[in-house]
């Protein structure tokens, strides 16, 4: 009897159970550890960007606030040894405060997290085209899963540079004239003519009267605060329109006693459309509506593009009188105490930097104000253009006129009439002076704001 034996096969993969599983375990090990980096990266990029965010608007601050102390309207000093280095503590304070309004990665900006620095102080330059240089970071950023590699903390760091440009006296670098952009431009167009000041006589408007700028180069004629400088300065404006019905244009006019300067009405390219004005401005002409809203149109300076047409068909102080009550409603002048004040005991006079605006209870940001707080913004600084008047005839209604610069006014009062006062007569005080000469050259220069001297990010 033969004997069959049972053999049993084994299976080529039996060993292999379970493999499978260990496989899809590590990958989901990798998997978890490529998501785990991830929201770490994510982390810091994020972090980053909220940092640089900071740093953007801390150097714009402190851009801004070098022109509001007076640098570009006096680059050498003239007034004060001390105001460039002034400045710089104001703008350091100032970049370090809206810093501190931010956060990177949920943690608050320390002021020891910022470092500001001026890249060209000491130079010729900083007077005229002012820059400094932001840097924020943060050394501790919170990390997920990327410190069971390494126990450091991450570090995130950034910087952004901002400039300040006042084209005046630029042509002192060898730069010749720069043209410039200002928007919100308000439509009073003045003569090159200083009413104040003596020093430097020489304009078209008279024996004794000196301009504002020098209307080839741009070059600010009388620097500096008052009495010797034109920052300060306090004069009134009114039409160069004759007795009405409509606007008969008489030859530029600056008169030093009492201080009066006649502009010409220039109604800005494009008129106004939409809700962009306040509610006081319902039913108001185009004119009226380019004092009393913020008009985007850009308008440039220094170049033979760069024109406005005066308009003969508008008499500022005719008829509902638009400059009256187009004025009173830019600068909140009815209604109780609405109206925002330049902290200023006596003008004219040196100004105190940077200015010192006390806002009224109309002022857009009013409710976000404490009590006494002074502000360095108001509906009541406006930007003029500037243009320079020659010997001759009066300009011819239609034609366009070249502005050469521009002023930065706050508006002290509108008179309503009667007291010898003409209705709608403006009374203002110089805070800043833009010129470009009549032939600058170049790309144009944009500002992020509305200021006759334009600050922007240049990296």
């Amino acid at each position: 009897m033969s004997m069959v034996r049972n053999r049993r096969t084994r299976r080529p993969r039996q060993g292999e159970r379970g493999v499978t599983l260990i496989l899809v375990a590590i990958a989901m090990l990798s998997m978890l550890a490529m998501v785990a980096l991830a929201i770490d990266v994510i982390t810091l990029y994020a972090a980053r960007s909220e940092a640089q965010s900071a740093a953007d608007a801390a150097a714009l601050a402190a851009a801004k606030m070098l022109v509001a102390a007076g640098v570009t309207a006096d680059p050498q000093q003239v007034s004060d040894p001390s105001l460039q280095a002034t400045a710089q503590t104001l703008a350091t304070k100032v970049a370090q405060d809206v810093a501190g309004k931010a956060t990177i990665a949920g943690q608050v900006v320390q002021a020891t997290d910022v470092t500001v620095t001026f890249p060209n102080t000491g130079q010729p330059s900083f007077g005229i085209n002012p820059t400094v240089n932001v840097t924020v970071q943060n050394a501790n950023l919170p990390t997920f899963f990327s410190r069971i590699w390494s126990r450091n903390a991450l570090t995130v760091r950034v910087s952004a540079k901002a400039e300040a440009f006042n084209p005046s006296n630029s042509s002192s670098l060898g730069t010749g004239g720069v043209p410039t952009v200002a928007r919100c431009v308000k439509p009073f167009l003045l003569p090159n003519c200083d009413p104040v000041n003596p020093n430097n006589p020489g304009s078209n408007c008279g024996g004794g009267i000196a301009r504002f700028f020098d209307p080839t180069t741009g070059a600010i004629i009388n620097p500096g605060q008052y009495p010797t400088g034109v920052i300060g300065e306090t004069f009134h404006m009114v039409s160069n329109c004759g007795s009405g019905p409509l606007c008969v244009f008489g030859p530029p006019t600056a008169t030093p006693v009492p201080p009066l300067l006649m502009y010409y009405p220039a109604p800005i390219p494009t008129p106004l459309g939409g809700s962009s004005c306040p509610s006081c401005t319902a039913g108001a002409s185009d004119y009226q509506s380019d004092i009393e809203c913020c008009n985007p149109t850009p308008l440039s300076c220094g170049t033979s593009s760069n024109t406005v047409t005066v308009d003969s068909s508008v008499y500022p102080e005719g008829g509902s009188i638009p400059a009256r009550d187009g004025i009173e409603c830019l600068i909140h002048q009815n209604g109780g105490s609405g109206q925002d004040i330049l902290n200023d005991n006596i003008l004219p006079g040196p100004l105190t930097y940077p200015l010192q605006l006390q806002p009224g209870n109309r002022h857009p940001l009013s409710s976000s104000f404490a009590p006494n707080e002074a502000v360095t913004t108001s509906d009541s600084l406006i930007t003029v253009p500037v243009y320079e008047p020659t010997p001759g005839p009066s300009p011819t209604p239609g034609t366009p006129v070249p502005v050469i610069g521009f002023l930065q006014l706050f508006i002290v009062q509108v008179f309503p009439g009667g007291g010898g006062k003409k209705a709608g007569e403006i009374e203002a005080t110089v805070v800043n002076v833009s010129g470009c000469g009549a032939n600058a050259t170049g790309t144009l220069v944009y500002g992020a704001g509305v200021s006759a001297v334009p600050v922007r990010l240049i990296q």
